[in-house]
């Protein structure tokens, strides 16, 4: 058991994506079973995101810098089985990262950028770790009001890091789940 641990650290951060994705298209009516879209997946924000979302935490979550190729690849691809997508799929996303030619195909229009983007943005304010510039974006601004809605009149009670969690989770709030709530609830 010892040696998958990092499957089982993929899987949890399948789940939490996954969760973050649900939350987007709750409101769609199709949606009975509480199922991630086929289209959602595909969509090229979406892709930009989970795939930074999930290489990303390798590094800031689990310190996984010094991982061999195959220990990433078997977290990335439990994660990504977690969120339901299809093995030719994982493949598929396997050969885009890192690769900019490919990437680049995935990005007319800018929207896997956009997702990538919005990915690093939830990752760096959960670790406290945003730029000057960063905390003048449109994004952090309303993230920050929403987040010190949140916390209210208890500041005293948060600690840094769940002050740190909430800005991250009004991040997600505004943009990867504004994106679903907008493409997806109508299908």
């Amino acid at each position: 058991m010892i040696f998958s641990e990092h499957k089982k650290q993929g899987a949890k951060i399948g789940r939490a994506i996954k969760k973050t994705l649900l939350k987007g298209i709750a409101a769609c009516p199709t949606n009975k079973k509480n199922k991630l879209l086929t289209a959602a997946i595909n969509d090229p924000y979406v892709k930009g995101f989970v795939i930074y979302m999930s290489a990303m935490s390798i590094d800031m979550v689990f310190k996984g810098a010094l991982w061999k190729k195959k220990k990433r690849i078997e977290f990335l691809i439990e994660c990504w089985q977690e969120l339901g997508i299809p093995m030719n799929s994982i493949h598929e996303f396997l050969r885009v990262i890192g690769d900019p030619i490919k990437e680049g195909i995935w990005d007319e229009g800018g929207q896997y950028s956009k997702g990538k983007n919005d990915a690093a943005l939830v990752l760096t304010s959960a670790y406290g770790i945003l730029n000057r510039e960063a905390f003048q974006t449109d994004i952090i601004v309303k993230a920050q009001k929403r987040a010190n809605d949140v916390i209210g009149n208890n500041p005293e009670v948060y600690s840094n890091s769940s002050k740190a969690a909430t800005l991250s989770a009004a991040v997600c709030e505004i943009t990867i789940e504004k994106h679903l709530k907008n493409h997806f609830t109508d299908l």
